[in-house]
């Protein structure tokens, strides 16, 4: 029997400040996908980094934190 050891990890992604952006980053990064929904997007460029780094999503709450873990 194999024991797997893991952390957790909830990533509030209800805008951009919780998700790591000054306002200036903000407005480029809206300046820059102004053609789509850049809250969307942004988001969309979180879940991938979090996924390069291992993460795997497991779950989701109306409050657009997004639960995740990964392997120790």
């Amino acid at each position: 029997m194999s024991s797997n050891k893991w952390e957790y990890k909830i990533a509030d992604l209800s805008n951009s400040t919780s998700m790591g952006y000054s306002n200036p980053e903000t407005e480029e990064f809206k300046e820059k996908h102004k053609e789509k929904d850049w809250k969307l997007e942004m988001m969309n460029v979180e879940i991938n980094k979090l996924g390069n780094e291992g993460w795997e999503m497991v779950g989701l709450n109306g409050n657009k934190e997004i639960y995740f873990k990964r392997k120790v």
